[in-house]
């Protein structure tokens, strides 16, 4: 009679693992919708996410929560919005005492529900928190102790000037810009055979090969393992500096490259939503100076090209990476049962506004690629949704692609589940906003001073300033408040110190008008505007006036 007990426990246990679902995560550092087939962005060369998309949902509506990495991933992989991980810039994270110590994240999930979970690369922001919440969220076993779950993943994000094994191309020379360099031995940069031993700092093989590759090597080990998994890869590039290899910067030889449409913000544009970027910053031979202005003049077109071609090569370098995963997964015969999901952590400005960065509330900079592939959801195959999604549905949206047991409500996670959009992409769902937002401290220099205008490493106590905003259907308007000591708004009318509103009627999320077309005039002072204005506006006060606990 017991072993007859232990027989049928035995099934059962078997039917339900047989029921769960993986996950692969892949998330990109500063990409925005930059993909040929998903977006319509034809410059750049994306074969392997052109194949991946065409059996994926893609999201032409899918936005951040804060467009700069350390806020937007303490939000993301807890299902949260800023103003509750009271995550604003570099200097906090969500398991700080008072805040989310005991919260569950988007892997620790996973983990509880006896999954592997295992993590290469920037899926959370190195130390933020702590050893990238290393043993908590991730499996802890003598495969997962290298570095690759803890510590400082970044390796090669330095600027790309006085390195060994890399060159300046040509225009970067020219202008003694520190932002892109090719790698001189393309064998080398790209060699799968990782000194475990050594530093990665110390090695010369390219820090995203390098992830590609211990990707492939947890791949084979959960399927050894015959275990339900977890695998969470965070890729560097294109996150500046743009360092790649040369045959990646060689694919855009003799290739034309646009420049942006509008090269400077609108006149009636408040400065607040505007950033500038150190790495950015550049000096001819004859001395002349070139920076970030929101006025102009604009950067010389042939320095304009070839910082487009610089992010466009690291956007190739990053497919081609993402394709040795994917084709990985499908040799181990992995990919049916698999829900893959591919996004970035914020846009990013190519020359728009007359801006080379993010840390803006602009479309640029809140937008991301968002796609899933859920093989056994045949209706979300091949299909494209203008379905509002924000970073903070993943959470939900994974648990139950996955099957398992909803997070517990008292976890009061801020996202939902976007399983109904899979299943109907084309149908009306609840979401119809996203939200946003960004700080400011005007009290610094833009120009001299750029990392605290954008209040990076500024105390939370010591902001002075958020912009609040809502993307709908037709519109984005955001709010520029005072913000308080106590880490919240002041939404009296004395608080409000600018609007921005932008028209995004024809707005379809695809082809490179979406970047050149939009948020160049703003309709925030006009008469006419006024009644969508005050809608918008209850809408923000809606989501951001609330009575969490300040600082």
């Amino acid at each position: 009679m017991f072993s007859l007990i232990i027989i049928i426990c035995s099934s059962i246990c078997l039917t339900q693992e047989q029921q769960r679902r993986n996950v692969l995560m892949i998330t990109i550092d500063d990409l925005r919708p930059q993909l040929n087939y998903a977006y319509d962005m034809n410059q750049t060369q994306t074969p392997n996410l052109d194949a991946f998309a065409k059996g994926a949902t893609i999201f032409h509506r899918a936005y951040c929560q804060m467009a700069v990495c350390s806020p937007s991933r303490n939000s993301f992989m807890t299902g949260r919005r800023p103003d509750t991980t009271k995550v604003w810039n570099f200097i906090d994270h969500f398991r700080e005492p008072g805040v989310g110590n005991s919260w569950i994240s988007l892997p620790q999930w996973f983990k509880q529900n006896g999954y592997l979970t295992y993590s290469s690369g920037k899926q959370f922001h190195p130390s933020k928190p702590p050893n990238n919440d290393f043993p908590t969220s991730w499996t802890e076993d003598n495969y997962n102790q290298y570095y690759w779950g803890n510590g400082n993943p970044i390796g090669d994000a330095e600027e790309c000037c006085n390195k060994s094994a890399v060159a300046p191309v040509p225009f970067a020379a020219e202008y003694q810009s520190c932002a892109t360099c090719v790698d001189l031995n393309d064998t080398a940069a790209m060699n799968n055979h990782d000194q475990k031993n050594v530093p990665q700092t110390e090695q010369e093989v390219e820090y995203d090969h390098r992830l590609a590759t211990r990707t492939i090597e947890s791949l084979n080990r959960v399927k050894q393992m015959k275990k339900n998994f977890f695998i969470g890869v965070g890729f560097r590039r294109p996150h500046l500096a743009w360092r790649i290899p040369r045959k990646f910067w060689t694919m855009y030889e003799n290739k034309t490259i646009d420049v942006a449409k509008h090269e400077t913000i609108g006149a009636n544009i408040t400065v607040l939503a505007y950033e500038t970027n150190s790495l950015n910053r550049f000096t001819t031979s004859n001395g002349t100076d070139y920076h970030e202005s929101p006025h102009g003049p604009a950067y010389p077109q042939d320095l304009q090209r070839g910082l487009r071609r610089g992010y466009y090569s690291a956007v190739s370098f990053m497919d081609f990476e993402v394709g040795r995963i994917l084709d990985t997964l499908e040799e181990l015969d992995l990919h049916d049962n698999t829900a893959v999901l591919f996004h970035s952590d914020h846009g990013w400005k190519l020359g728009e506004h007359g801006d080379w960065s993010k840390c803006t509330n602009w479309e640029l900079d809140t937008r991301v690629p968002l796609l899933i592939r859920a093989p056994w959801i045949p209706q979300s195959l091949g299909a494209r949704t203008m379905a509002f999604a924000e970073l903070i549905d993943m959470f939900p949206t994974l648990v139950e692609l996955a099957g398992l047991p909803p997070v517990p409500a008292s976890e009061k996670l801020e996202g939902v589940s976007l399983v109904p959009v899979l299943q109907n992409p084309q149908g009306n769902h609840s979401k119809t906003a996203a939200f946003s937002q960004y700080p400011r401290c005007p009290e610094y220099n833009m120009y001299t001073d750029g990392r605290d205008w954008e209040c990076l490493m500024i105390a939370k106590q010591n902001i002075t300033r958020m912009g609040f905003s809502v993307r709908t259907e037709i519109a984005r308007y955001t709010e520029w408040r005072i913000w308080k000591p106590t880490c919240e708004a002041d939404w009296s009318d004395d608080g409000l110190v600018a609007q921005e509103l932008y028209n995004h009627v024809g707005d379809e999320g695809r082809s490179p008008a979406t970047f050149d077309d939009f948020e160049f005039e703003n309709l925030a002072y006009m008469p006419s505007s006024q009644p969508l204005l005050k809608e918008l506006a209850a809408l923000l006060e809606g989501m951001y006036k609330h009575d969490l606990p300040g600082c």
